[in-house]
């Protein structure tokens, strides 16, 4: 009797239709993500709340360049990206923004070498770090977080530009988006410097990656055979491993403004000089 009585409560929740929800856990979400974007949202979250019960101080992580330099505290250049604030609502939505766009570039077929993303950050950084130092000499931005996240969702718009995304009630498709963003942050009086800086830095990886090879015939960026060798150990990924569902844009930033998204439509005309895509912000 124990035993039937054991099968039977093991049924129920498959015959009440809850072996679904039972799945979708806030543990399994976080298991289900792409390894490079786990890491990092674990990190992020584990320097907010450092930083929130003051064992750590976010001024030996803030990026100085005048200390980059003559102090050799190269370890700025990287953890700058790390810090997004202390907790607030304008955490939680880098927080989201970094976790679905990331997770949804990270399974792009464009990354579907293993190390092939992990090359794509350390050159988001990189990029932030030398843009930063130009428009803010001599020391450069303190914390570039936000900078990476608008990054890694441009170079997003760039791989899926016809997904469709619900803006506050409004559909429009994914190369619009960081426009809109952009838009919207001016509306509200916000402060668009670190999304034109990530803005930058996801183009100029965006050109010298897809728009110079299909133009030019020179391949620019490659990732270094001991990245793909590193990351082979932990995340092997087969040809074209990226194009699964979870790298198919279906509106999932659109959760957090208003509602989901549609499907991606075939993928676009090769990139030109300019990296357009021959629509106008708000065309059809």
């Amino acid at each position: 009797p124990f035993v039937l009585l054991r099968s039977k409560l093991q049924l129920r929740p498959r015959q009440l239709g809850l072996d679904g929800a039972m799945e979708n856990t806030p543990e399994q979400w976080y298991k289900n993500l792409p390894i490079l974007t786990r890491i990092g949202l674990t990190v992020i979250f584990g320097v907010t709340v450092l930083v929130q019960l003051e064992i750590l101080n976010p001024m030996l992580i803030y990026l100085n360049w005048p200390l980059v330099i003559n102090k050799l505290q190269v370890w700025r250049l990287l953890t700058s990206v790390f810090f997004f604030g202390k907790f607030s609502f304008q955490f939680l939505f880098q927080l989201y923004f970094f976790s679905s766009f990331s997770s949804k570039l990270e399974n792009n077929e464009i990354f579907a070498q293993p190390g092939d993303y992990l090359f794509f950050l350390l050159c988001q950084i990189l990029l932030l770090d030398v843009l930063s130092l130009v428009l803010a000499w001599p020391s450069g931005y303190p914390m570039l977080g936000p900078a990476l996240v608008f990054a890694i969702l441009y170079y997003w718009s760039r791989r899926e530009p016809y997904a469709s995304l619900n803006f506050f009630s409004f559909t429009i498709k994914g190369y619009q988006f960081p426009f809109a963003l952009i838009f919207f942050q001016l509306l509200i009086g916000g402060n668009i410097w670190m999304d034109l800086l990530g803005l930058a830095s996801g183009h100029i990886y965006y050109f010298l990656k897809e728009v110079v090879p299909a133009e030019y015939g020179y391949t620019m960026i490659k990732t270094p055979a001991f990245l793909v060798n590193f990351m082979s150990q932990y995340a092997p990924r087969g040809v074209g491993g990226g194009g699964g569902a979870a790298g198919r844009a279906t509106g999932t930033a659109g959760g957090a403004m208003g509602g989901g998204g549609g499907q991606a439509p075939p993928p676009p005309a090769p990139p030109t000089n300019f990296g357009g895509t021959g629509h106008r912000l708000g065309g059809n």
